[in-house]
This record gives C-alpha cells, sequence and structure tokens, in this order.
C-alpha cells in the first residue's frame, strides 16, 4: 500500500521511509504541506497519509482539514506525527479530523502497529466510487468477489450480449509490485488458449484504471464446490485431471502458475475446470522484466504455503519449474479427497508451516485411511515426492495417470469412491 509521508525534517523523513519499507510499505515524499496536498490531489493520491505537524508553506493540521473537508474524496486515513505531546495539541489534532496521533521520537514497533491497524481499516473502506465501478465499454452489474487489491464484477460488454468476469485492480492501493504482478496475469493469460484456462477478452491498465475482462464462470471454486456438492471422489480426479490439461497447456508456452490451490480453480455447472489467477506466475523461456522484484529477491517465498513444493517453500526460486506445480496439484488432490494436508501441520505460523512444508515429510494417504485406493495413492505419492526429479516430469503425464486410473475403475465397475484398493 502506498503511504504519503509529508516531513520537512530530512533525518526524520528518511527514517521514516526506511522504517516504512521494512514494513512493506510503498513510500511518497514530501517535504512541505504545500507539496503534500497537490499530491494527495492527484487521481493515484495514497490513502493513507502520514502529516508532520510544522511544515513550511502549509502545516500538516490544514493538510489534514482539507483532506477532510473534500467531499469529493474518498476515505483517506490521516495520521498525525509531532512533537506536541501536550493534551490539548492531540485535543485539536484529532478534532482537525486526524485518524490518529503519535508524538516524536516514536518507536519503530509502535509505528508498524499503527500503521497495519490503518491499512486494515483502508482497504475494509473502499473508495467512494468503487460502490460500482465505472469501466468504459462495460455495464458492471454485481460483485462476484473481491481480494486485497482487486474486485470481481460480473458485466456485459456493450454490444456484445455475453456476460463476462471483470477483474478490477484497486489502483487506490496497489504497489508497484501490485501493478506489475496484474500487468504479467495480463500478459500470460492473453498468451493462453486452452478449455480449462479461463480466457481473456479485453484489458487496460494505467495509473487510473486496471482491469481484465475474462470468462463468466458459472460456478464456484474446487474448494467450495467440494463443501457444497459432496461430490464423489472419482469426480474430483476427474476434475483434477482437466486441471492437468490446462497446466500442461500452461508449461508448454512456458508458464509455471506457482500458486495453484483451490480458490484459484473454478469448477462449472458441467463439472468443468478452469484454472484462474495466473498474477503469481513465472515465465521459463521469455526473461523476466527487470523490475520485477518478486522475480529478483533471492530466498523470496512466493506463493500459498499449504500447497507449495518443498523447493518453493525453501526460496529456491531458480528452481521451480513445472514440476512444482504437480506437486501443489497432489496437494490439492490429496486435500479434496482426505480432507488433511499431506504433511502433519503442528503449527498456524506462515513460517513455521513454510519451514515443515521445507523438509518434504508427507504422509502416505493409507496412514489416514487404510482402505485408500493403494493405485491411486501410489499416483498421488508421485506428484509429492521431494525430488522434482522423481514426479511425473510434465501435467500430461499426470492426468494420463488420473485417467488410467478411473478407466480401471470403470471397466471393473468400482463403486463411486476411493477407498477401494484398485
Amino acid at each position: 500500500m502506498k503511504v504519503l509521508i509529508a516531513e520537512d525534517n530530512q533525518v526524520w523523513r528518511d527514517l521514516l521511509v526506511k522504517n516504512l519499507q521494512r514494513f512493506g510499505f510503498d513510500c511518497v515524499v514530501a517535504d512541505n504541506g504545500r507539496e503534500a496536498w497537490e499530491i494527495l490531489c492527484r487521481d493515484d493520491a495514497p490513502r493513507l497519509v502520514l502529516l508532520d505537524w510544522q511544515m513550511p508553506e502549509m502545516d500538516g493540521l490544514e493538510v489534514c482539514q482539507r483532506i477532510k473537508r473534500d467531499e469529493n474524496r474518498g476515505f483517506t486515513y490521516v495520521i498525525l506525527l509531532t512533537s506536541r505531546d501536550a493534551k490539548e495539541d492531540m485535543v485539536a489534532g484529532l478534532d482537525a479530523g486526524a485518524d490518529d496521533y503519535l508524538t516524536k521520537p516514536v518507536d519503530a514497533a509502535v509505528l508498524g502497529s499503527r500503521l497495519r491497524a490503518a491499512k486494515r481499516i483502508v482497504e475494509a473502506v473502499p473508495p467512494k466510487e468503487w460502490t460500482k465501478p465505472q469501466v468504459p465499454g462495460y455495464q458492471v452489474e454485481r460483485l462476484i468477489g473481491k481480494g486485497a487489491f482487486a474486485t470481481v464484477w460480473e458485466a456485459t460488454r456493450e454490444g456484445d450480449p455475453p456476460r463476462v468476469a471483470l477483474k478490477v485492480l484497486r489502483v487506490d492501493l496497489a504497489t508497484e509490485d501490485v501493478f506489475g504482478r496484474f500487468a504479467r496475469e495480463i500478459e500470460v493469460m492473453k498468451r493462453l488458449d486452452h478449455p480449462h484456462i479461463a480466457h481473456i477478452y479485453d484489458s487496460r491498465i494505467d495509473q487510473r484504471l486496471g482491469y481484465y475482462a475474462m470468462d463468466l464462470i458459472h460456478g464456484d471454486t474446487l474448494d467450495r464446490y467440494i463443501k457444497k456438492h459432496k461430490p464423489p471422489g472419482l469426480d474430483v480426479i476427474a476434475i483434477i485431471a482437466d486441471v492437468c490439461d490446462g497446466l500442461h497447456h500452461a508449461h508448454g508456452q512456458g508458464v509455471i502458475h506457482r500458486d495453484l490451490k483451490p480458490s484459484n480453480i473454478m469448477v462449472d455447472r458441467d463439472r468443468r475446470a478452469k484454472l484462474v489467477d495466473f498474477g503469481l506466475s513465472k515465465t521459463m523461456f521469455w526473461p523476466p522484466a527487470s523490475e520485477d522484484s518478486a522475480e529478483t529477491l533471492d530466498g523470496a517465498v512466493i506463493g500459498s504455503p499449504l500447497f507449495m513444493a518443498p523447493e518453493q517453500a525453501r526460496g529456491e526460486n531458480e528452481r521451480l519449474d513445472e514440476r512444482s506445480d504437480i506437486y501443489s496439484v497432489g496437494v490439492v488432490l490429496y486435500m479434496m479427497l482426505l480432507r488433511r494436508h499431506p504433511q502433519k501441520l503442528v503449527s498456524k505460523e506462515r513460517w513455521e508451516t513454510i519451514k515443515q512444508i521445507a523438509e518434504g515429510h508427507v504422509q502416505p494417504p493409507t496412514s489416514l485411511n487404510p482402505k485408500f485406493s493403494r493405485t491411486l495413492e501410489a499416483i498421488i505419492m508421485k506428484a509429492l515426492h521431494e525430488d522434482p526429479d522423481q514426479r511425473y516430469q510434465s501435467a500430461g503425464a499426470m492426468a494420463q495417470a488420473l485417467r488410467d486410473f478411473l478407466a480401471r475403475r470403470q471397466r471393473s465397475g468400482g463403486t463411486s469412491d476411493t477407498t477401494e484398493n484398485a
């Protein structure tokens, strides 16, 4: 999230920037009140603001009052930062509309906790104009999904009756990394054309608006689909085979997903799977953009911890390839069939979970359910092998193994579950 730091003292300004960057914020700086106000009048103005009270040209109190008096402005969270520590000064600052008040010197831990609280509030309050986004060429109808940095809307393209899903970036919250990820997602999805990958029709990204229009999938994410419909195990396996087909196509185009999980797999009314959200994808053939910090940070752990491969959990990003996605598919299949993670996770803390997954010790399905099919177990355990060289070497090979299993079950007249040996 972007934060405006308005502070005329360079030493304090540099210290604030250093601390905020460490907390994961993007900093926009101003050394006087007039410059701060000009920044706040831009279309892409930050919605989280740190204002020093005493500044040349316009003091922080006046800037705060202007922000809060502007009826056309969306919600902006203002923290007044000052050496004034008298009770009446704090009252004056809060009466001017400030949302928080900190006195110098500020403890870094306290500053971080206040900013994280402010970020949660800003993210919970969409910009005034975001009741329903205005996207040229589209009639936006209803909200169907939302995340920290984007919302998804059902919409109709003007002159084109079929409805689409419109993923719209919240540019008011987006950092440079988020912009880069969204742009990469658009680029990747335009290159992919497969029945089991959501198709993208149109897109735009700039400092005022970011969106793309894709297939409107009438259905649910895989986890919601299973919770709602409780399909038999063989149906789940068929869906995962379709996911493997989509991945095989993406891998053939040099793209690995890197964030495969049930919420990134949509299942439509005909039980067809479609892969979505290539925001963390990595190209194996095209050189990564130099400004893509997610690609340049050595040892950065990228993806959703529960579904990542051991090498991904270890931050070995140069080693990630299609076999890392295959591991994630194995985790998804395991969890959808057994309702348990392949590893016996003992902590809910993110870094403890990542550390445990990096070790790669997987429980065989039969250790949880002795009646689980040994044939299916072998397929899953191959996908979940700690050594990528021992996994399926292509998503297509895993899809074929799953379909061979399904075909044998059909020929043998097996039941619709996966708990019998085969």
